[in-house]
């Protein structure tokens, strides 16, 4: 039995195997799901009556089965060693068998797994696992060792990357699924899959078409063909993305299966393409439009954003010169204001000084210091100093000249507070030239002598 059914499943004779195993379970075979439209409906009467349209198998996104999860044969030793406990095993295991099928009153427990053996994957046939990746790899490459150099270009990744790709692109994908065990497979690879005319349809870019296939030894090809519902090999399909169904599914086309001419071939082929290229393009032309106006508006936005930025740094530009130009303001006015109390202050001191400057002595005075001084206004004036004054009072009689000189002097005028006074001009000897500074102290006797020539120079600062 078990023979006969695989027979049927890899040369297409008889019926659908997947509907022969429903039967033996006496399960009905799932009912199609109905489509209608409500509106339709209410319009033209009964749904029965309804013409129905036709729809496309859904082609399924199959993720193969993890690394973790794959059954990797075990080391020839390893093996060796467990086979006498591996017979043992399946002897017991078909003894209970045959004794819960003629005995169907046994506990559930001695009767076999029927899942186990439906999930069984197909005999690979010492066939090593690979990823998706590196079982396309693998599969080109045996196309060109047995068949020899060719044109097409296989995707070289997994079936659920190219189905996402199809659909991203709204391309078609063509899944070809053969099995070395089927005799028609090398005839038609050789006279179909390889010949000019399929080559050049296949690699056409105007088809656009993503090329996809499988051996069914690997793990992702089997469980492809199965979610396909291979019947006969070879096998070819033909997906697509179908936007009448659904806006994000991928549907089957076509269905190709059993050796045919490669003219055949391509027939069928360019039918269902012609058939769905209308709507692709509708889809395309859709997307195109979503996608122009997406970055129309995400241009927009950036050149608001930009003109924004740009109102932002001039705001931020003119906010930063007002600052400068309110504190340049506030510290030239504060700059003003100093001055003029240091103006203040320092007249104020020269009146104060004025009224502790010493008299002039009398002319039988002995002890006296005759000084010549040459004012910056260019007087001259003559004036005796006590020789036992300090050299700051004759400063100080300079500085305070103009106020001595005037017969009003405010007798409650104070010494100004927090003023330190500095004097703004210097007295200096010519032949030779000798600077007397009123920090290094002295009298002026000592200082001078008897006699003395003195010019009062302006001490300038690097603004004036």
């Amino acid at each position: 039995m078990g023979q006969i059914a695989i027979a049927k499943f890899f040369d297409g004779e008889g019926a659908d195997p997947v509907a022969e195993a429903l039967a033996a379970q006496n399960v009905p075979p799932p009912r199609a799901a109905r489509h209608e439209n409500l509106q339709y409906s209410l319009l033209h009467g009964s749904p029965s009556s309804t013409p129905a349209r036709p729809q496309n198998d859904p082609a399924p996104r199959i993720v193969p089965q993890p690394d973790s999860q794959v059954a990797t044969r075990p080391h020839f030793l390893v093996g060796l060693l467990f086979t006498p406990f591996n017979l043992v095993y399946k002897l017991f295991g078909m003894t209970f068998g045959l004794l819960s099928y003629f005995l169907p009153f046994l506990p559930r427990a001695f009767r076999p797994n029927p899942v186990t053996g439906a999930a069984r994957q197909a005999n690979t046939g010492g066939r090593r696992a690979l990823k998706p990746r590196d079982a396309a790899a693998r599969l080109k490459r045996e196309v060109e060792e047995e068949y020899g150099d060719n044109t097409l270009s296989f995707y070289e990744g997994g079936y659920a990357q190219a189905l996402d790709l199809a659909k991203k692109d709204l391309k078609f994908l063509l899944v070809i699924l053969t099995s070395p065990e089927h005799d028609d497979t090398s005839s038609w690879i050789r006279e179909t899959l390889l010949s000019d005319e399929v080559q050049s349809f296949l690699n056409n870019p105007v088809n656009e078409i993503i090329l996809w296939a499988g051996d069914v030894r690997d793990s992702e090809a089997y469980q492809v063909s199965t979610a396909l519902r291979c019947s006969k090999f070879p096998f070819t399909a033909l997906i697509a993305h179908t936007p009448q169904q659904s806006t994000t599914s991928m549907s089957i086309l076509t269905r190709l299966t059993g050796p045919m001419p490669g003219t055949t071939y391509i027939a069928k082929l360019q039918s269902a393409i012609n058939a769905h290229s209308e709507q692709l393009r509708t889809v395309r032309e859709t997307r195109n439009a979503q996608n122009f106006e997406r970055t129309l508006r995400q241009e927009q936005d950036s050149a608001y954003e930009r003109s924004l930025a740009q109102d932002r740094e001039r705001a931020r530009i003119k906010k930063e010169e007002e600052a400068q130009a309110a504190a340049k303001e506030r510290e030239e006015k504060e700059a003003a204001e100093a001055t003029a109390t240091l103006i203040r202050k320092r007249k104020q001191w020269r009146q104060w000084r004025a009224k502790s400057v010493m008299a002039e002595p009398s002319q039988d005075s002995k002890d006296v210091v005759r000084v010549a001084l040459k004012m910056p206004e260019a007087a001259r004036i003559i004036r005796r100093f006590p020789s036992d004054a300090g050299i700051e009072e004759l400063y100080a009689y300079v500085d305070c000249f103009e106020f001595l000189q005037s017969d009003s002097l405010d007798k409650d005028i104070t010494e100004p507070e927090g003023y330190k006074h500095k004097f703004d001009f210097l007295l200096v000897s010519t032949l030779p030239r000798v600077v007397y500074d009123p920090a290094d102290g002295g009298t002026i006797g000592e200082r001078i002598g008897k006699s003395g020539n003195l010019i009062v120079e302006p001490i300038l600062d690097d603004e004036e």
